[in-house]
């Protein structure tokens, strides 16, 4: 992270459209946006938390903006935020998120990592809809999210996936993803949109699945391991295809971890699924320092990476980096903003605050903040600062507490 940062967002916030008629606007929406990113950032959890809190700083009203002489009551929120328009909302965000990336010099690896995952959200739903399901796109190294859109009750996520690529450019990334979006359209989509993918596979691709596992198994049982690893090497070299193969031992939390990640290119040319040029397996051996116990987990892929952009520990990096949009994303926004114990459900209302908890995170983030239960309580106890790394353009983070 650089010592300077920019921040557009109340400029990016002012382009959301108002559904409102002008005569009777009691609070700018700008206003009201942005005091809910700022009551998140002080540790509220809900615009109804946010309503009252802000009663109780009167001297936020004038510098956010609000003209009234009270900031305005929770019914208000509700009955604004129910008419947002939610994809005007997304679209603002997203650029918000992009331009801020682009002003920031942050060092990351050469293969830029993009998660896509899905989240229900717990209390969401009515009696007559299910609750609301979001599919979100985050960095990988730095835990940010940076588009999400809402999976519609009479479709899945295989149709919005695609449809979340177009939200921004994607050229570069490497995009992960779980099985059920290893699709050849969404795989296709992605090399339309010059990015790569780094994907699981399981039985949802049957013959895919067993192509890989096929290619993986033993020649013979009865042989021992090493009499078939020599047949497999000397099968590609026969072939003239690459074989690699990483391990990384992981010794934590009382148990010790094998990660073994072998990547081949031998089914390249035997397959049309796009733009294929390895497929690996990938295999987890845990085992409890207590009692001895061990579990092994075997796992098949596919990556439109070749060779010599990706060698075999930079998918295993990958396929492991997947799972930071559930650590530091949905993790983050089920524990520390209390997302699932929302009782919020009408309307788009449950999407609106959960894109304004993803702009909270972002801001955090993107100032240096990596406990965020902490930077919360901190920002509790000084509302002004929260306010300033909203409003300021410009930061000096000598530390992530240093904005006196």
């Amino acid at each position: 992270m650089t010592r300077k940062t920019s921040c557009h967002l109340l400029d990016m916030l002012a382009e959301v459209p108002d559904p409102r008629k002008k005569k009777g606007q009691r609070h700018p929406l700008v206003s009201m946006l942005t005091l809910t990113v700022v009551g998140l950032l002080c540790g509220q959890r809900s615009y109804t938390a946010i309503a009252k809190w802000a009663r109780l700083h009167p001297n936020l009203r004038k510098t956010l903006g609000f003209t009234a002489k009270q900031t305005p009551a929770s019914s208000t929120f509700h009955y604004l935020y129910r008419r947002l328009d939610i994809n005007a909302v997304e679209n603002v965000l997203t650029q918000w998120t992009t331009q801020t990336l682009a002003s920031l010099r942050i060092a990351t690896s050469d293969l830029k990592g993009l998660a896509i995952d899905g989240k229900t959200l717990g209390n969401s739903h009515t009696e007559e809809a299910r609750r609301t399901h979001l599919l979100a796109a985050c960095f990988h190294e730095l835990g940010i999210p940076i588009a999400e859109c809402a999976v519609r009750e009479k479709t899945n996520e295989i149709p919005v996936s695609i449809e979340l690529l177009k939200a921004f450019d994607v050229s570069g990334l490497v995009i992960t993803t779980d099985a059920l979006l290893t699709q050849r359209k969404f795989c296709q989509e992605i090399l339309d949109r010059q990015a790569d993918y780094c994907l699981p596979v399981k039985a949802n691709q049957k013959q895919l699945y067993e192509d890989i596992r096929d290619l993986f198994e033993p020649f013979d049982e009865t042989d021992s391991p090493e009499v078939n690893q020599r047949r497999f090497e000397n099968l590609h070299a026969e072939d003239g295809a690459h074989l690699q193969t990483y391990t990384d031992t992981e010794n934590t939390k009382g148990r010790i971890t094998t990660r073994t990640l072998t990547a081949s290119t031998l089914l390249t040319q035997h397959t049309d699924w796009p733009g294929l040029q390895q497929v690996y397996q990938y295999i987890t051996h845990q085992k409890s320092k207590k009692t001895g116990q061990v579990k092994c987990d075997t796992q098949y892929g596919i990556t439109s990476l070749t060779p010599e952009r990706a060698s075999a520990a930079d998918l295993l990096k990958l396929r492991r980096a997947h799972w930071t949009i559930e650590n530091k994303l949905h993790w983050v926004r089920d524990t520390v903003f209390r997302e699932d114990a929302s009782s919020v459900r009408t309307g788009v209302i449950p999407q609106v605050m959960a894109a304004m908890r993803n702009t909270a995170l972002s801001v955090l983030r993107f100032t240096g903040h990596t406990k965020i239960t902490d930077a919360r309580q901190y920002f509790a106890a000084n509302p002004k600062l929260a306010v300033k790394i909203i409003k300021l353009e410009t930061l000096q983070l000598n530390d992530p507490a240093g904005y006196a």
